[in-house]
């Protein structure tokens, strides 16, 4: 029996909205307030910066029910994941207002305003930067131990789905994951996993365990991997 982690049908996969289609919705609510912004009305020399704003806020408030939008297409349909999140939309709608009330200009109120919404996009941009940075190192830490570990079938005995209420949108939960190592011996890890219940990693579905044979019991060399398109294991610790 293969030990590879199934995953969601490619007719499927394209019935999510691509990452290019994100990309664009995102870069188009910050060129519109960019272009509104070095042309915003002025009553007496003195900009209507309010009217700036609105394309930020549109890139945050309509970006953000599309983001729920998607993300619901993703826990009904089993669609695939989205790429563009709410993190990406806060930061580029703050961007976007802070960078017309700065080119603007106008009393000090308002450049210090632009100032603390810059604050806060560079600040959101760094938390993506941070993460990016996090998920890189844990892919390359489980790409060590799977070249000097053996694989072994684990199989799922809890999907964590029970500590919480029974809705339809995604769940961080604690798996409960067995396998029996090189020796015989029967194991047992809690890894953490992304699970939306429209297609979540159920009741006994197989899941490939990577441990070191010298050391079978240390969970940091340990690695667990299953990722069916829409639901994943996120680490093992």
């Amino acid at each position: 029996m293969s030990t590879v982690p199934p995953r969601i049908g490619r007719d499927v996969r394209r019935g999510a909205p691509s990452g290019i289609k994100q990309g664009i919705f995102l870069v188009c609510g910050v060129g519109a307030a960019g272009l509104l912004g070095v042309s915003v009305p002025r009553i007496g020399g003195e900009p209507i910066w309010l009217v700036g704003m609105l394309p930020a806020m549109w890139t945050v408030g309509i970006g953000l029910i599309v983001v729920s939008a998607w993300r619901m297409k993703t826990a009904v349909l089993e669609a695939e994941r989205t790429v563009v999140g709410p993190v990406e939309f806060l930061a580029a709608g703050c961007a976007s207002a802070g960078g017309v009330l700065w080119f603007s200009g106008g009393t000090q109120l308002i450049g210090v305003v632009s100032g603390v919404l810059l604050g806060v996009a560079v600040g959101l941009v760094a938390l993506m930067v941070a993460g990016f940075l996090n998920r890189s190192r844990r892919r390359g830490v489980a790409a060590r131990v799977r070249a000097a570990a053996v694989s072994a079938r684990g199989v799922v005995t809890s999907t964590g789905l029970q500590d919480f209420p029974a809705t339809p949108n995604p769940k961080v939960a604690t798996l409960t994951v067995v396998f029996t190592d090189h020796v015989g011996t029967r194991r047992w890890l809690t890894p953490t996993a992304l699970q939306v219940p429209a297609n979540p990693i159920g009741m006994d579905d197989e899941v490939v365990v990577w441990f070191d044979p010298e050391d079978p019991g240390d969970v940091g060399r340990i690695v667990v991997e299953f990722d069916n398109g829409v639901s994943r294991i996120l680490r093992t610790n």
